[in-house]
């Protein structure tokens, strides 16, 4: 074996087991459990801004169509609006299983420890100006994606202490076997659940007496805001694409991969477009989730339908052509495994090399048309399954020049892919 394909086997061993890392694993389920409420919430954030919105909305001349407003956000602020708690709870839930422990209770903690790294007091102002400070409150911006990364940081932490502490004998409570077990069971994991809560909530005591803040306004301070800010760099951005694509080149899902360290970053810069769109100030992020999903992942992983256009073009290998014509459906909403594994694209050093740098191509165009306002900011979180130029048009709240610059992007991925096609039109089969 030759020191290159050592090379690719520690690649793949060292993904295999960074995807499959248990809290890397419940982040990323977690997630995935929210899909459709993040598609229902993001489909009413639609509906009013696209629609009802006196000020830009389809229907802002018919009186009556902003009070409907108020319809979706209700539903909003049911769901985007606590999915910082929501997301405690799937990944309280996934990490219990994961450690053959019940996942109800890991949910429960999840979101108890959530709640437990709040303030206890918060300080609100009224329309005014006028601040007043009260106990017992959870403001949107706590319990939000904004409030998301210490959410989860509180989920993780929370449940593995809560399974290790299950595990150990001495802090069981044994119970009659008279008493029934659904009853025993809570007894069992009463003095691991106070240790947890005792443990977290000194953490917030400690930190507000010693620091004089919060863990929201540190976390937010020293870690969240930096990490966005990283995210709305080119540098940053253009990194993250070309780690996911070319994990996908070795056969490994990138998307998925590292979607559980990029994802929760992007959603809460998408929150602070929403919370600006509210407000009607200006969005102060481009990179978010729907970005790109819009503009980088059309067709899926590597901006494979320009793939596909390319070699119903060029092509003239009849397997190929084939296989093509099964995974055209399939890429048109962004679903890239039939084309990545069947030609495959994978482990193919030909196709793999635009695998690469079509995504870092148009990655780098978005980012400066939307820059330069050429386009509108993202704020709409539809789902990643939305077809191309469909997608760049809602995303972008109704912006018909996302969708041009999608066709625009789509025929710069084709010019990119077709020279690699032709080249294997000489490969032997």
């Amino acid at each position: 074996m030759n020191d290159s394909n050592k090379m690719i086997e520690k690649m793949l061993l060292l993904a295999n087991k960074f995807s499959a890392q248990r809290h890397i694993t419940a982040i990323r389920d977690g997630f995935v459990a929210l899909i459709p409420v993040t598609i229902i919430a993001s489909f009413w954030v639609l509906i009013n801004n696209l629609i009802l919105s006196p000020t830009n909305g389809l229907l802002k001349n018919v009186a009556a169509a902003a009070k409907w407003m108020d319809l979706g956000n209700q539903v909003y602020n049911a769901t985007l609006g606590i999915l910082a708690l929501l997301i405690a709870t799937t990944i309280g839930y996934k990490l219990a299983i994961s450690y053959q422990e019940e996942g109800l209770i890991g949910g429960v903690v999840g979101l108890i420890s959530a709640v437990l790294m709040l303030p206890a007091q918060t300080t609100l102002a009224d329309l005014e100006g006028n601040s007043v400070t009260a106990g017992g409150v959870l403001t949107q911006t706590q319990t939000s994606a904004t409030g998301m990364f210490l959410a989860m940081i509180a989920a993780l932490l929370s449940v593995t202490l809560l399974c290790k502490f299950s595990k150990m004998e001495k802090l069981k409570i044994r119970m009659p076997e008279s008493v029934p077990h659904s009853i025993a069971k809570s007894f069992n994991i009463l003095i691991p659940v106070f240790l947890v809560t005792l443990i977290l909530g000194l953490i917030e005591v400690l930190v507000i007496w010693g620091a004089q803040t919060d863990l929201p306004t540190l976390i937010a301070k020293f870690f969240q805001t930096p990490l966005v800010a990283s995210f709305q760099s080119i540098g940053g951005l253009i990194l993250y694409v070309l780690l996911c694509n070319l994990l996908w080149a070795f056969g490994l899902h990138g998307t998925f991969i590292l979607g559980s360290v990029g994802e929760p970053i992007m959603l809460t810069a998408l929150q602070q477009n929403m919370d600006a769109l509210k407000k009607g100030a200006e969005m102060p992020n481009i990179v978010t989730k729907p970005f790109l999903d819009a503009f980088d992942w059309m067709g899926g992983g590597g901006m494979l339908i320009c793939l596909v256009v390319a070699i119903y073009i060029g092509s003239k290998r009849e397997d190929y052509r084939s296989i093509t014509k099964v995974g055209t459906v399939p890429s048109l909403f962004n679903v890239s495994e039939p084309m990545m594994f069947g030609l495959p694209v994978v482990f193919n050093p030909l196709l793999g090399i635009p695998l690469v740098i079509v995504p870092l191509v148009t990655t780098t165009i978005a980012y400066y048309a939307t820059s330069l306002g050429f386009i509108a900011k993202t704020s709409v979180l539809v789902p990643w399954t939305t077809p191309p130029i469909i997608s760049g048009y809602l995303a972008t709240n109704g912006d018909w020049k996302a969708s041009l610059l999608q066709i625009i992007l789509i025929a710069i991925g084709v010019l990119i892919y077709l020279p690699f096609v032709k080249m294997t039109n000489k490969e032997k089969i």
